[in-house]
């Protein structure tokens, strides 16, 4: 800013001949020069003083220094911020280009090396029988070219192809000219060429080229078989790789050659050696990062390059500079503006402060007011407030403590000492010892606190603050209804809201507590899981106001079975815990009598509103120490022991034993035994025909999953299908026996269906429609043909959702038949709830045919089906009376081992079937 002269009275200050000048008196020549010359000088003086006085003004005012010390310090941290943020942003680059680079390499090489191993599968089969050999047949039979392979190729010595995958039928291919044959036949050494991409002429895709010699018996080279990838899996990778605007990924081979790309024009460089830094940045190495810099058509790249180790491969992988830069340029924005506010804040913040330094007169006045507004605070205080000194004497106070603690305000009065003060309260009983403790913990802290509670309830938080004389200040607030409130909080926290019983948290830290008891006296205890059998029946029937009614009544009977020593808890939707602690003598019988009142209490009848319900509990009983020492532990074991209950029948209890967990642990060696057989393919599909009664003709064939494991043998469907369902493999299970069986339906006659189990889990595991759907178009399969057969377990859970997907698929024209029908709770409500092709009667009924309530119920059914227009079919027919019988009642279909067992498909008959005499033993 600039600075004006002073003319007026300051200028005559300094230049007593102004004076007559500006008041109009006559002056010569050399007197208006001499106040010129005190004017000019009093231009300069002015601003050197007002700097001066700045200057003190600063070093006596703190506020002014620091804002002056910051104003720096905002700018220093701005650019080291900045730069801070680019560093980070390069090497969060090169991490990302590091990760992406690897699963770019573990991709490929994954690709690579199963079309490497297929190459050898087919070089192995046709050194086997040249003559016989069939591409095509293996290809199918072992699904290689699938994926990302395009196709696989034999080419003859002659250079022209023998047989391609790829459904070639045109004139013969000279290939003979192709790189990849020239240079594999060339190779001195057997091993898989990798060459530049090519367009093929038998797939018209672009593709990459994977080779190996191939032998005749004599082991004498008799060609190259061939192996095409398509370059669009690096297409695949690069859209999930998050590379950004500019971002490449290049894949070549040992000579240098592109084999894909993408992020650049492929079409330039695809089987062309391209020219760049890669070879002499990774040298002899595996692994190299680098700058891309000062390219003429394209941006500077982070590049980061790996070279496999399994192929003569080389991954490069990068990410533009604009994009590395993209996060901290626009973050530099944002400290750029903010800065640019703390500075404008700062240098308003100085203008603000000279102008209260203007305003310092009229703080000295409001000072005498301090007094009169402290005593306003001090009666509008919402809490209580006193004020001690050094000797114990009473200095300040307000209305508000007067009234908390129920004093008389006539009797109180500044100066008394602390102990007259509270010998007039009721909170407070043995004042010395109070006093004494809290200067004691006032010398050891500045603040300190305490809590006091009077008879009538309330509660009192008192705040106490040391003051510099000795003394202390305290404030008072009534906090009754927020202690109730945390009471109410840390409840919630440790119980079950429902039933009022501990929750898993809290009945865990019970175990615990029982463990540390159990350490230092020995005393045991036994641990107790209760599971509610039809619980959700219940809740589904009558909803779940009725289902939390009927939780609370459990509840209930399991308190009044319990002493109260013991434990109970709610630990999941209708899942119960005790814990039991008798003593050592009584423990596991005691343990075990519990059990069985719980079982017994539990089965008794219940009524909800009215409605009798009847449930029941599986328990699982561990003993501590016995059983475990260790919350997990212990847990675990009664869960298992509650498995146990579940599978022995459910309303009963079981105690846990070592064998329990060794079944525990051969069902978990058959589920990963399971999975590798249904990866491998290991499972098969068996075939039971349905036969129609009065001619023996083979009306449909159900697909039936078996396993014949390598070294136990065959395991029963009844033990792996459930391990299938719990451990999730049901889904893929069911999924590979459908293809399979659609594939099977093809090489049977044309007017025999086949018919296909589906879990209530395919249901809710995948997109069951578009299953079938892929089925029935990979085989080539008429919908008409493929039967799909349900239980009523498919009702149970998502009804709504599971008749839409049965909608679905009987909109495909395929049949859905109703398995296991009249053993369930509902089937006569499913067969009014979805228009089903058949009903398959259960194996129990046939077996007590003989009995004449069984034919009443059976000629139920048959009027039934006849008015719904359904096919019914007799699941388990075993004896030729029980056919006869079957034929009289107007039950036109037979299943069962009177007709054949369940047989690969190379064993099934297709003429007609004649009963077999007597009852065959279940396979």
């Amino acid at each position: 800013m600039g600075y004006e002269p002073v003319r007026a009275p300051l200028s005559a200050a300094l230049v007593p001949g102004a004076i007559e000048a500006e008041t109009g008196d006559a002056t010569t020549g050399g007197e208006r020069s001499s106040a010129l010359a005190a004017e000019a000088r009093a231009h300069f003086v002015i601003p050197a003083r007002s700097v001066r006085k700045a200057g003190r003004t600063i070093l006596r005012n703190a506020p002014l220094q620091i804002a002056l010390f910051f104003l720096p310090l905002i700018w220093i941290g701005y650019f080291a911020i900045t730069s801070s943020e680019r560093t980070d942003a390069v090497e969060q680059a090169r991490s990302h280009g590091n990760s992406v680079a690897e699963l770019f390499e573990e991709n490929t090489e994954r690709i690579f090396e199963r079309v490497d191993q297929s190459l050898l599968v087919v070089r192995a089969l046709y050194a086997q029988d040249p003559m016989t050999f069939s591409l095509k047949f293996w290809s199918d039979k072992a699904r290689i070219a699938t994926g990302d392979v395009v196709q696989f190729a034999l080419i003859g010595l002659d250079g022209y192809m023998i047989e391609t995958t790829a459904g070639y039928s045109g004139p013969p291919l000279y290939l003979g000219d192709r790189e990849h044959f020239i240079r594999t036949m060339s190779q001195s050494e057997d091993r898989l060429y990798v060459g530049k991409p090519v367009l093929g002429r038998a797939s018209n895709k672009w593709t990459i080229q994977l080779a190996r010699r191939i032998f005749d018996l004599a082991r004498n080279p008799a060609g190259v078989v061939v192996g095409s990838i398509s370059i669009e899996m690096v297409g695949r990778f690069y859209d999930t790789a998050k590379l950004g605007a500019g971002g490449t990924l290049v894949l070549r081979n040992a000579d240098q050659v592109v084999l894909a790309a993408r992020g650049i024009d492929a079409g330039s460089v695809l089987g062309q050696r391209s020219p760049n830094r890669v070879g002499g940045e990774l040298g002899d190495g595996f692994y190299a990062q680098y700058w891309n810099e000062n390219h003429p058509s394209r941006p500077d790249r982070l590049v980061t390059a790996r070279r496999s180790r399994l192929f003569p491969l080389i991954f490069t992988v990068g990410i533009s500079e604009r994009e590395i830069y993209s996060r901290a340029d626009a973050r530099q924005k944002v400290y750029l503006g903010g800065a640019l506010l703390l500075t404008f804040i700062i240098l308003t913040a100085m203008l603000f402060y000279w102008r209260r330094q203007l305003a310092l007169d009229r703080a000295q006045r409001e000072l005498r007011e301090f007094a009169s507004k402290f005593e306003d605070a001090l009666r509008n205080l919402p809490q209580g407030l006193s004020m001690f000194d050094g000797g114990d004497r009473l200095i300040a106070f307000n209305r508000q403590w007067i009234e908390l603690y129920g004093l008389a305000p006539e009797e109180i009065r500044i100066g008394m000492d602390f102990r007259e003060v509270f010998a007039r309260q009721t909170a407070v009983l043995d004042v010395e010892a109070y006093l004494a403790d809290l200067k004691q913990r006032l010398t050891q802290s500045e603040h300190t606190s305490n809590t006091v509670q009077f008879p009538d309830g309330r509660v009192v938080y008192i705040s106490y603050g040391r003051r510099e004389d000795g003394g202390w200040v305290a404030t008072h607030e009534d906090i009754t209804e927020r202690k109730a409130s945390e009471d109410r909080i840390e409840r919630l926290a440790h119980y079950d809201s429902l039933t009022g019983l501990c929750n898993r948290n809290l009945f865990k830290e019970r175990i615990d507590q029982a463990l540390a008891k159990s350490g230092a006296s020995e005393a045991p205890f036994a641990v107790l899981l209760l599971d509610l059998d039809k619980f959700k029946s219940v809740n589904d029937a009558l909803g779940h106001q009725c289902g939390d009614a009927l939780l609370k009544q459990v509840a209930d009977r399991i308190k009044a079975q319990i002493c109260d020593t013991d434990t109970a808890a709610r630990i999941g939707g209708d899942e119960f815990a005790v814990i039991f602690a008798p003593g050592r003598p009584a423990m596991q019988d005691g343990a075990a009598s519990l059990a069985a009142r719980l079982v017994k209490a539990i089965a008794e009848p219940c009524h909800i509103d009215g409605h009798p319900v009847v449930i029941g509990c599986s328990i699982g009983l561990a003993l501590v120490p016995e059983h475990g020492t260790r919350v997990d532990e212990i847990l675990r074991n009664a869960d298992l022991a509650l498995y146990s209950s579940k599978n022995a029948g459910r309303n009963c209890f079981q105690v846990y034993s070592a064998e329990l967990k060794a079944e525990a642990d051969q069902r978990n060696v058959l589920e990963i035994e399971l999975r590798e057989a249904i990866w491998r393919e290991e499972i098969e599909v068996f075939y039971q025909p349905v036969i129609e009664l009065g001619t023996g003709r083979v009306k449909s064939v159900e697909a039936l999953a078996r396993w014949q494991h390598a070294t136990r043998g065959f395991i029963p469907p009844a033990e792996f299908i459930a391990v299938a369902e719990a451990g999730g493999l049901i889904v893929e299970l069911g999924n590979q026996v459908l293809s399979k069986a659609c594939r099977d339906a093809m090489t049977m006659p044309v007017d025999v269906r086949v018919a296909v189990n589906l879990s209530a889990l395919q249901f809710a595991g995948t997109d069951l429609v578009d299953t079938v759907r892929f089925a029935l178009a990979q085989s080539g399969l008429a919908q008409s043909r493929l039967e799909l057969e349900i239980t009523e377990s498919v009702f149970l859970a998502d009804t709504q959702e599971n008749l839409r997907t049965l909608q679905r698929l009987k909109a495909l024209g395929v049949s859905i038949a109703l398995d296991d029908f009249g053993v369930g709770y509902s089937s006569l409500s499913y067969l009014t709830a979805f228009p089903f092709d058949k009903v398959k009667i259960d194996k129990s009924f046939i077996d007590r045919i003989d009995r004449s309530e069984t034919v009443a119920v059976l000629k139920s059914i048959v009027q039934l089906a006849k008015t719904l227009k359904l096919s019914i079919v007799a699941e388990g027919v075993e004896a030729s009376e029980q056919a006869a019988r079957l034929r009289a009642l107007g039950i036109p279909l037979g299943q069962g081992f009177l007709f054949s067992k369940p047989v690969p498909l190379a064993d099934l008959s297709w003429q007609g079937h004649a009963p077999q005499r007597g009852r065959q033993a279940v396979a």
